[in-house]
Protein backbone atom coordinates (compact mmCIF):
# COMPACT_ATOMS: atom_id res chain seq x y z
CA UNK A 1 0.00 0.00 0.00
CA UNK A 2 2.88 2.39 0.82
CA UNK A 3 4.42 1.75 -2.61
CA UNK A 4 1.14 2.58 -4.29
CA UNK A 5 0.76 5.76 -2.25
CA UNK A 6 4.35 6.79 -3.09
CA UNK A 7 3.64 6.18 -6.76
CA UNK A 8 0.54 8.38 -6.65
CA UNK A 9 2.51 11.16 -4.94
CA UNK A 10 5.36 10.91 -7.43
CA UNK A 11 3.19 11.07 -10.57
CA UNK A 12 2.00 14.68 -10.03
CA UNK A 13 5.59 15.80 -9.44
CA UNK A 14 6.74 14.15 -12.68
CA UNK A 15 3.81 15.67 -14.53
CA UNK A 16 4.76 19.16 -13.30
CA UNK A 17 8.36 18.69 -14.39
CA UNK A 18 7.39 17.22 -17.74
CA UNK A 19 4.92 20.01 -18.49
CA UNK A 20 7.45 22.81 -18.05
CA UNK A 21 8.71 24.06 -21.39
CA UNK A 22 12.00 25.84 -20.82
CA UNK A 23 13.08 25.70 -24.46
CA UNK A 24 12.61 29.47 -24.84
CA UNK A 25 13.60 30.46 -21.29
CA UNK A 26 17.04 31.67 -22.37
CA UNK A 27 15.88 33.48 -25.51
CA UNK A 28 16.24 37.20 -25.72
CA UNK A 29 13.53 39.36 -27.27
CA UNK A 30 13.34 39.13 -31.04
CA UNK A 31 12.38 42.63 -32.15
CA UNK A 32 13.44 45.62 -34.19
CA UNK A 33 13.29 49.23 -33.05
CA UNK A 34 12.60 52.21 -35.26
CA UNK A 35 13.26 55.85 -34.47
CA UNK A 36 11.32 58.87 -35.70
CA UNK A 37 13.25 62.13 -35.55
CA UNK A 38 13.07 65.76 -36.61
CA UNK A 39 15.51 68.66 -36.68
CA UNK A 40 18.23 66.76 -38.53
CA UNK A 41 18.92 64.96 -41.76
CA UNK A 42 20.22 61.41 -42.02
CA UNK A 43 22.48 59.97 -44.65
CA UNK A 44 24.26 56.62 -44.37
CA UNK A 45 23.27 56.35 -40.70
CA UNK A 46 24.78 59.74 -39.77
CA UNK A 47 22.53 62.42 -38.29
CA UNK A 48 23.58 65.89 -39.44
CA UNK A 49 22.34 68.91 -37.52
CA UNK A 50 23.25 72.59 -37.52
CA UNK A 51 24.81 73.86 -34.33
CA UNK A 52 22.18 75.66 -32.26
CA UNK A 53 19.30 73.53 -33.59
CA UNK A 54 17.47 70.92 -31.54
CA UNK A 55 17.35 67.26 -32.51
CA UNK A 56 14.00 65.84 -31.50
CA UNK A 57 13.49 62.14 -31.09
CA UNK A 58 9.76 62.03 -31.69
CA UNK A 59 9.27 58.34 -30.97
CA UNK A 60 10.88 54.95 -30.57
CA UNK A 61 8.76 52.06 -31.78
CA UNK A 62 9.35 48.37 -31.18
CA UNK A 63 8.19 45.76 -33.69
CA UNK A 64 8.20 42.05 -32.82
CA UNK A 65 9.77 39.70 -35.34
CA UNK A 66 7.35 37.71 -37.46
CA UNK A 67 5.95 34.78 -35.52
CA UNK A 68 6.79 36.23 -32.10
CA UNK A 69 4.55 37.84 -29.52
CA UNK A 70 3.88 41.45 -28.49
CA UNK A 71 6.75 43.63 -27.32
CA UNK A 72 7.25 47.00 -25.69
CA UNK A 73 10.04 49.24 -24.47
CA UNK A 74 10.62 49.81 -20.77
CA UNK A 75 13.09 52.39 -19.52
CA UNK A 76 15.09 54.20 -22.21
CA UNK A 77 18.28 56.18 -21.54
CA UNK A 78 19.88 58.49 -24.09
CA UNK A 79 23.65 59.06 -23.95
CA UNK A 80 25.65 61.74 -25.73
CA UNK A 81 29.37 61.03 -26.00
CA UNK A 82 29.01 58.45 -23.23
CA UNK A 83 27.19 60.70 -20.74
CA UNK A 84 23.52 60.12 -19.88
CA UNK A 85 21.43 63.10 -20.96
CA UNK A 86 17.83 61.92 -20.70
CA UNK A 87 15.86 58.97 -19.37
CA UNK A 88 12.21 58.03 -19.78
CA UNK A 89 9.98 55.07 -19.23
CA UNK A 90 6.97 56.64 -20.90
CA UNK A 91 5.99 55.88 -24.50
CA UNK A 92 6.73 57.20 -27.08
CA UNK A 93 10.16 57.52 -25.38
CA UNK A 94 11.03 60.79 -27.11
CA UNK A 95 13.44 63.53 -26.12
CA UNK A 96 14.97 66.79 -27.30
CA UNK A 97 18.72 67.28 -27.65
CA UNK A 98 19.98 70.83 -27.94
CA UNK A 99 23.17 71.38 -29.91
CA UNK A 100 23.67 74.97 -28.68
CA UNK A 101 26.57 73.95 -26.44
CA UNK A 102 28.00 71.20 -28.61
CA UNK A 103 31.18 71.74 -30.56
CA UNK A 104 31.16 71.28 -34.30
CA UNK A 105 32.17 67.79 -35.34
CA UNK A 106 31.14 64.24 -34.64
CA UNK A 107 29.40 63.11 -31.47
CA UNK A 108 27.98 59.71 -30.54
CA UNK A 109 24.31 59.40 -29.64
CA UNK A 110 23.58 56.07 -27.92
CA UNK A 111 20.22 54.72 -26.87
CA UNK A 112 19.89 51.98 -24.24
CA UNK A 113 16.44 50.45 -23.80
CA UNK A 114 14.81 47.71 -21.79
CA UNK A 115 12.94 45.42 -24.17
CA UNK A 116 9.97 43.47 -22.91
CA UNK A 117 8.43 40.71 -25.01
CA UNK A 118 5.68 38.29 -24.05
CA UNK A 119 7.05 34.83 -23.31
CA UNK A 120 10.70 35.91 -23.17
CA UNK A 121 12.95 37.27 -20.45
CA UNK A 122 13.67 40.99 -20.43
CA UNK A 123 16.39 42.08 -22.83
CA UNK A 124 18.51 45.19 -23.14
CA UNK A 125 18.85 46.88 -26.49
CA UNK A 126 21.53 49.26 -27.65
CA UNK A 127 21.91 51.28 -30.83
CA UNK A 128 24.12 54.21 -31.78
CA UNK A 129 24.25 57.04 -34.25
CA UNK A 130 27.04 59.35 -35.24
CA UNK A 131 25.70 62.87 -34.85
CA UNK A 132 27.53 65.38 -37.02
CA UNK A 133 27.14 68.96 -35.73
CA UNK A 134 27.88 71.46 -38.51
CA UNK A 135 28.23 75.24 -38.56
CA UNK A 136 24.99 77.21 -38.85
CA UNK A 137 24.08 78.06 -42.44
CA UNK A 138 24.00 81.79 -41.62
CA UNK A 139 20.60 82.15 -43.23
CA UNK A 140 19.04 85.03 -41.27
CA UNK A 141 15.71 84.52 -43.01
CA UNK A 142 15.53 81.06 -41.46
CA UNK A 143 14.39 79.60 -44.78
CA UNK A 144 16.20 76.32 -44.24
CA UNK A 145 13.96 73.67 -42.79
CA UNK A 146 15.59 70.99 -40.67
CA UNK A 147 14.90 67.50 -41.92
CA UNK A 148 12.91 64.71 -40.37
CA UNK A 149 12.47 61.05 -40.97
CA UNK A 150 12.60 57.57 -39.54
CA UNK A 151 15.18 54.83 -39.40
CA UNK A 152 15.54 51.26 -38.21
CA UNK A 153 19.04 51.10 -36.73
CA UNK A 154 21.13 48.02 -36.16
CA UNK A 155 20.02 46.89 -32.73
CA UNK A 156 22.18 44.86 -30.38
CA UNK A 157 20.11 42.93 -27.81
CA UNK A 158 21.54 41.08 -24.84
CA UNK A 159 20.31 39.60 -21.59
CA UNK A 160 22.50 41.90 -19.48
CA UNK A 161 22.19 45.63 -18.96
CA UNK A 162 24.99 47.46 -20.87
CA UNK A 163 24.90 50.24 -18.28
CA UNK A 164 26.19 47.78 -15.68
CA UNK A 165 29.25 46.85 -17.74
Amino acid sequence: MKKLLSLFLAIPMLAVLASCDDDNANDIPDVSVSIEYSGATMEDGVLTIEQGQTLTIDALKVTPAEGTKEAALGNVVYYLDGFPIFATGIAPHGCEISTANLSEGEHILSVHAQILQVGRPMGYGLFRYTMNVVAPSGDDNNTTTPGSGSDTPTLSISDSDPAEN
